[in-house]
């Protein structure tokens, strides 16, 4: 389990850098847009597809290194008033859940990849096609998957990353 965290912990690092690149990219079109605006009146063609576009990248490559950070929000009031075996059995199965529900979702992500991409779907202005979007997309769930079960794993093995966690 070490050297799948391990593996892990890499590969969702080094997305998160193009997450963050994303959200970089969109910072500078929306300065852009604005200095054009106020300085030679005119606007960056497409600013609001671009920001759109580059936060899609930004927030579904996030997810997996927030999780393995334990960054998301957990709302903990009744499980840490159990004893800490319990608490790593009910954090377990909740984990569980949520990795069911994103396995829905990343089921439904690569369906809706074949569909876009049939379609022929682009952007409005620029043309920028959908479906590369709808693959990162996808790839951002299936990581997001993958560190939810390592954290169940991890929570029902009550391994010193969950004790940590659980402190």
């Amino acid at each position: 389990m070490k050297k799948f965290r391990g593996a892990l912990t890499k590969i969702c690092g080094g997305v998160s850098y193009v997450s963050m690149f994303a959200l970089l990219f969109a910072m500078a079109v929306t300065v852009i847009d604005i200095i054009m605006k106020l300085t030679i009146s005119k606007r960056v063609l497409g600013n609001i597809e671009l920001v759109e576009l580059s936060m899609v990248v930004m927030m579904f490559l996030c997810f997996s290194k927030t999780q393995l950070e334990n960054g998301h929000v957990r709302v903990d009031l009744f499980v840490n008033k159990f004893p800490p075996k319990v608490r790593c059995i009910v954090n377990g199965c909740i984990q569980c859940i949520v990795a069911l529900f994103s396995i829905f979702m990343l089921i439904q992500s690569f369906k809706q990849i074949s569909v876009v991409s049939a379609a022929g779907t682009s952007s409005q202005v620029l043309h920028i096609p959908y479906p590369p979007f709808y693959v990162l997309l996808s790839i951002g769930f299936a990581l997001f998957t993958l560190t939810l079960i390592l954290s169940a794993l991890e929570y029902f093995a009550e391994t010193p990353h969950a004790q940590k966690i659980e402190q």
